[in-house]
């Protein structure tokens, strides 16, 4: 029984419409965490759940890692606490950082009602652009950018006791540490180069190749049906979550 007589504490439920309660998603951060190599990737600088939005339109949710020199991108089961894959980006890698509202080709044929909405933040890594092959396989994990967004419930409220304003799960939080980072880590190997004794035109040709583009600019999203995106969005189907008899 409660102190003072009253009804017994009820534990956090987590209902049909609930993604994950404050508990798991502490206990799914500290899993998360673990896979920081502090003598590769230096010290954790910070750690999001986000909405991966992928080059089909999809959602997806996953937990984000930054650490000083890399930024860790994990899908991670919170119905079974365990990590089911993760990717790592090296900041020395990106090389452009566009941030802006989500936008859509004016031949698109996908309904206005439907569309993406909101801001989200595109991370460049790789110069060659994607192919024909990549770009209309909706199951690439190739491409040479990966596109992130706030999670469903900074929107949606379906946490409970996790607000919309907590910047855990706010893209624009996430997106003024990404800059940061990713600049210091840069300014970091060039000194690192310097030390080493790069010779100046060396050092000159290195550091302009690698100069961090950051840009304000609409996430274009080249999607000109949508229908796959419009089932698999309304389905919250790439959100891991109790739908009551049945989850996943």
């Amino acid at each position: 029984m409660a102190e003072g007589g009253g009804q017994p504490e009820q534990p956090e439920a987590e209902t049909p419409a609930t993604f994950i309660s404050v508990q798991k998603l502490n206990q799914g951060f500290g899993h998360c965490k673990a896979l920081v190599d502090t003598a590769v990737d230096g010290d954790i600088v910070g750690i999001w759940l986000l909405t991966l939005v992928d080059h089909w339109d999809h959602d997806f949710e996953r937990v984000v890692v930054m650490a000083n020199n890399t930024l860790v991108v994990v899908k991670y089961d919170f119905l079974g606490m365990k990590v089911v894959r993760h990717t790592r980006i090296p900041f020395y890698t990106v090389f452009k950082i566009a941030s802006g509202a989500f936008a859509y080709p004016e031949k698109s044929l996908v309904p206005k009602g439907t569309r993406r909405v909101g801001k989200g933040v595109r991370l460049f890594f790789k110069k060659a652009p994607p192919t024909t092959l990549q770009r209309y396989n909706p199951w690439s994990k190739e491409l040479p950018y990966i596109t992130l967004t706030s999670h469903i419930v900074a929107r949606d409220m379906t946490v409970p006791h996790v607000t919309q304003d907590d910047p855990r799960l706010q893209i624009d939080v996430f997106c003024g540490r990404l800059v940061e980072s990713t600049r210091s880590c840069r300014a970091r190997l060039l000194t690192d180069r310097r030390l080493a004794g790069v010779d100046h035109e060396d050092e000159h040709r290195q550091s302009s190749s690698e100069t961090l583009e950051v840009v304000n600019e609409p996430i274009t999203m080249e999607v000109y049906l949508g229908w796959t995106s419009a089932l698999h969005n309304t389905s919250q189907l790439g959100f891991l979550k109790n739908r009551g008899f049945v989850n996943f």
